[in-house]
């Protein structure tokens, strides 16, 4: 999903797992300001809303697709209002298998925040360095 121009930047954190000491990542943070936070959520909710009226069309299914599809533009449209750091491009090494990879994250930033390696499938914690 392309993110609209803000102030972009790169922040390292530390990985801790269960074994072996923490290892270090570094991810892209896009932060926004009040006019492109509504601008993006202006935006989700004209692209849910606009799904809802397309289902209308849509027999039988639209009953339950049309007041769903609202909904979840007016949820989609508080989340990005509220969202004012978003996390993207995480990458880090597990400290428990060693396997550098890329992180799945929560969308709005924060810290600390649970992730999971792809590979040994355990549970680490993202943290900030202090």
């Amino acid at each position: 999903m392309p993110v609209p121009s803000g102030t972009t930047r790169s922040q390292r954190f530390l990985l801790n797992g269960y074994h072996g000491q923490p290892t270090a990542g570094q991810v892209t943070i896009h932060a926004f300001d009040r006019a492109q936070r509504l601008q993006r959520a202006l935006g989700a909710l004209a692209k849910w809303w606009g799904i809802a009226v397309l289902s209308v069309f849509i027999p039988v299914a639209h009953f339950i697709l049309v007041p769903s599809f609202l909904a979840y533009g007016g949820w989609q449209f508080f989340q990005r209002l509220g969202t004012v750091e978003l996390a993207s491009d995480a990458r880090g090494t597990c400290p428990d298998c060693g396997a550098e990879q890329v992180l799945d994250l929560a969308p709005r930033w924060r810290t600390p925040q649970p992730v999971t390696c792809r590979h040994c499938h355990r549970g680490l914690r993202l943290t900030a360095p202090s």
